[in-house]
């Protein structure tokens, strides 16, 4: 399978200094479900242009339980980074590295809505579902 993949990615690469096409969006990937798919998962991924073996990697990487930014590239006729929540995959913005780059005003109503929850997610779980409500609104 893996000679399979290989090959269909040369074959669609077009050989060395080959770039994807799509617009570039940053991402933070996660598990959180179980993964019984992993070489669909990889061909998913391979879908928003990476190669196999970034594919690969990440995958790895996300059965390890490690949260993965990557670049996916987006184009009108694929899939939404959402889709890959069925492979148990949460896809998120990343956090910006400075939480004073967030205005107060938003920062407070966040953590207002965040103690307002039942599970009282952490403030990086309750910006995540914020910030996919918004998304799947828009």
């Amino acid at each position: 399978m893996k000679e399979a993949l290989e090959r269909q990615e040369r074959d669609r690469n077009g050989g060395a200094g080959h770039h994807p096409s799509g617009i570039p969006v940053e991402l933070v990937l996660q598990i959180s479900a179980s993964n019984d798919q992993p070489v669909d998962l990889v061909k998913a991924l391979m879908a928003f242009g990476l190669d196999l073996h970034e594919a690969h990697d990440i995958v790895d990487r996300l059965a390890s339980g490690e949260k993965v930014a990557t670049t996916l590239y987006l184009t009108a006729e694929g899939e939404s980074p959402f889709a890959l929540s069925r492979f148990g995959v949460m896809v998120g913005a990343p956090q910006p590295v400075d939480a004073a780059s967030i205005p107060v005003d938003v920062l407070n109503a966040i953590e207002a809505w965040r103690l307002s929850e039942p599970e009282r997610p952490t403030r990086d779980e309750a910006i995540g579902i914020i910030l996919r409500r918004g998304l799947a609104a828009a």
